[in-house]
């Protein structure tokens, strides 16, 4: 088992316990989690200011930041 810690925002955040095999996608597509940090769909996890890759293992992460996505449209 893998402990994450999530953020989203100042001062919302939650801490989960995930099975080994489990990756960002997996934080990124639960809308228990997305619901429990009052974050919308669409967000990226961010780890030391870097963007993570939705496919990497969870298992290299203790805190994951979850960000609003850009909008593309210029």
């Amino acid at each position: 088992m893998t402990t994450v810690t999530i953020r989203y925002g100042m001062t919302n955040s939650i801490t989960r316990e995930f099975e080994e095999e489990s990756t960002i996608s997996d934080v990124l597509n639960d809308r228990g989690i997305l619901g429990a940090l009052n974050a919308p769909e669409g967000c990226v996890a961010v780890s030391s200011g870097e963007t993570c890759q939705s496919g990497e293992a969870l298992s290299g992460y203790t805190t994951l930041t979850l960000e609003k996505q850009a909008s593309s449209k210029a």
